[in-house]
């Protein structure tokens, strides 16, 4: 396959791009584009008009995010039925308009959409149409956003579909991402895993930062921290006591504070409970344990340092925050 250039227009003026040696497919065969499109992509069908097309996608996946580009020279849909993935169409050129259940953006440099996971959705592109995609699973949102929250939240993440590139932080969002397509390039020297990882989880907290859903609001009240100082002392408390064994009767020694409304204040300024962000901060501990690459360290005797003593309950807890087994993240380490 040759090396494409970012654009695929004859004669046109070429724009650095930033998927340049992650080609999936660079085609004038709409067939060849469909195949690529079901293949790598995931669509379900795919269709563009034979006179005039060239069309051209790369891809890069990480760990449970993936960067994408697509341009084409002539009009085309594509079709994805329910993915485990949300999806931001960040154009960068021309205009396409997506549907997904009841809502239809149209989308181009100044709009992008947001597409949620679990929802079947209609890409209709224009001509001349060129656009970056940041996809992330589920299961890596919802790990970063009870990381972000202190407590694994309740119910689907839904996304809404409509981002301006003036909102707060999405042009932002949109260099970071260049920026990450352009140092993950296959044929360029190997990041150190700490960087990529790191880069990883900046995509995502900027994700969940940047577009609007149903824990935006949630997220917003803990940027302010309007909460009484005393719920503070008790977080505080909590993390370096993280080994021992804390009760509720602890918390509200430490922080001169009655237990009704200690409670009552995690819940209307946390949405979570004291001893819910206790086992949250064990749980946090526990990983970096397990990734510390110690190789004294085994699940149970991290289980037993943070103060789990049922391992049945500790790996279930663990999976439930950490997306894995503590098994596996000690393998993976390993």
């Amino acid at each position: 396959m040759r090396k494409p250039d970012f654009d695929v227009r004859p004669n046109a003026e070429p724009i650095d791009h930033p998927l340049n040696r992650a080609p999936v497919v660079h085609t004038r065969d709409p067939e060849a584009m469909r195949e690529a499109m079901l293949s790598v992509y995931g669509a379900r069908d795919f269709v563009a008009e034979a006179e005039g097309f060239e069309g051209f996608g790369s891809y890069v996946g990480l760990e449970g995010v993936g960067l994408g580009f697509c341009a084409y020279a002539a009009p085309a849909v594509a079709e994805f039925d329910e993915t485990d993935f949300a999806r931001v169409q960040i154009a960068l050129r021309g205009s396409s308009r997506t549907s997904s259940g009841s809502s239809s953006v149209d989308v181009d440099p100044e709009h992008w959409c947001v597409s949620s996971a679990g929802t079947p959705s209609r890409l209709e592109f224009g001509p001349d149409y060129q656009q970056m995609i940041l996809r992330i699973t589920t299961s890596t949102l919802t790990a970063a956003l009870e990381a972000l929250l202190g407590v694994k939240p309740r119910g689907k993440l839904t996304f809404a579909p409509h981002l301006s590139c003036d909102d707060r932080g999405a042009s932002a969002l949109r260099d970071l991402a260049l920026y990450v397509a352009r140092h993950v390039d296959p044929a360029a020297p190997a990041m150190p895993p700490f960087m990529l990882r790191e880069m990883q989880q900046a995509l995502v907290v900027s994700f969940l930062s940047v577009t609007r859903h149903n824990y935006s609001s949630q997220l917003d009240r803990d940027a302010r921290d309007t909460a009484p100082d005393y719920v503070r002392v008790a977080e505080d408390f909590i993390e370096a006591s993280w080994n021992r064994a804390i009760t509720i009767v602890d918390l509200a020694a430490v922080t001169n504070v009655g237990v009704r409304s200690l409670f009552k204040a995690f819940q209307k300024h946390r949405g979570y409970s004291p001893m819910a962000f206790a086992k949250a901060v064990r749980l946090n501990k526990a990983r970096e344990m397990l990734l510390s690459g110690d190789p004294s360290r085994s699940v149970t005797s991290v289980a037993f340092a943070c103060g789990f003593t049922n391992l049945g309950h500790f790996a279930n807890d663990y999976r439930r925050r950490h997306g894995e087994l503590p098994s596996e993240t000690l393998a993976r380490r390993r």
